[in-house]
């Protein structure tokens, strides 16, 4: 993704990209074999944020959004994207994310209200990849 476009740019010309690429009819969705995402304190993944209206996005591969925490416009791959790959896996590290992950993992949490709660690939795997220290009260299985 060219990030140092204007936003909406950046978002349209990657798009066009992965359609070439993947060589894609309007409607269809890339499936990438492995996509790897990191987790945020808050549950953000990719640069899909807690509120962003890219959350929302079903017709565009490629969305962005102005995140004020941030004070910065940020492009990312959309959910039905992130859904259609084979493999999903999060790289999650620091003691400062556990408690979000116990959240995500917990039996008796809402994790959808999360972005990274949302990461459900029907027809993929998805896997955890979590160190010590962020999973420490976590039962392994």
């Amino acid at each position: 993704m060219a990030g140092e476009k204007e936003p909406a740019e950046a978002a349209t010309a990657y798009e066009d990209e992965l359609r070439r690429f993947f060589q894609l009819t309007e409607g269809q969705v890339p499936r990438f074999d492995l996509i790897i995402l990191g987790l945020g304190e808050d549950g953000h993944t990719a640069s899909l944020f807690p509120g962003s209206s890219a959350l929302e996005e079903k017709e565009h591969l490629v969305a962005t959004a102005y995140v004020e925490r941030l004070k910065a416009h940020r492009l990312t791959i959309t959910l039905p994207v992130i859904n259609a790959a084979a493999q999903v896996s999060f790289l999650v590290s620091g003691e400062s994310k556990s408690a979000i992950l116990k959240a995500l993992l917990g039996r008796d949490s809402d994790a959808a209200q999360y972005p990274a709660g949302k990461i459900n690939p029907p027809t993929g795997e998805l896997t955890w990849f979590i160190t010590q220290d962020t999973g420490g009260g976590l039962v392994a299985c």
